[in-house]
Parts: C-alpha cells; structure tokens; sequence
C-alpha cells in the first residue's frame, strides 16, 4: 500500500476515534414523571461506538489520499474542495450516526 493511502488512514482512524470519543453516546436517559433516570451504557458498547467511528474515518482517510495520489499523478491540482467536502461530510455522517444510534 502506498505511504500517502497509509498516512491518510492512520490519520482518519487518530481524527475519527477522538471525535468518537466525544460524540459516542454512554448514557441512556429515561423519564418517568418527573423523575430522570440515567443508566451507563457497558464499557463493550462505548468501545465499540467509538471503533465504529474510527473505522468510517479510517476509510473516509484512506479514500481522501488515494484520490490525492491519483491526481498527482496527472498533474498539480488543488484540493481544498475535496478535503472540506470529505471533513464536512465526516462530520455530518458521525453526527447523524450518532444521533441514529442513541
């Protein structure tokens, strides 16, 4: 595997498994009346929310460089529009999965 295709996904896996870590859901909230009752979600299922996470931004940076290495390999462009268009759509996809799955 190119040195670029790995580079870019040991960064998306670092990237995605912090925002993993914040956005993961651990709690689960229920109301009965006017009481709250918190209960805490198993170590095993926070662990495998934030790895679920890291493995979409693994591959989010994995295709980011290939495309970047492609391209330079016929000719000198630019990348801003690819790189906020892959951020912005990693975000949107960690956010709505997250919502979806709490």
């Amino acid at each position: 595997m190119n040195k670029r295709i790995r580079n870019g996904a040991l960064f998306g896996l670092i990237i995605s498994i912090a925002l993993g870590l914040l956005l993961a859901n651990y709690t689960a909230t229920t109301y009965e009346g006017d009481l709250t009752i918190i209960h805490y979600l198993p170590v095993y299922d926070y662990v495998v929310a934030v790895l679920r996470f890291g493995a979409i931004g693994t591959l989010i940076g994995m295709f980011i460089a290939w495309r970047k290495n492609k391209a330079e390999d016929e000719g000198p462009k630019t990348y801003y529009g690819e790189v906020f268009l892959g951020v912005f759509f990693m975000f949107s996809a960690m956010a709505a999965l997250t919502y979806l799955w709490s």
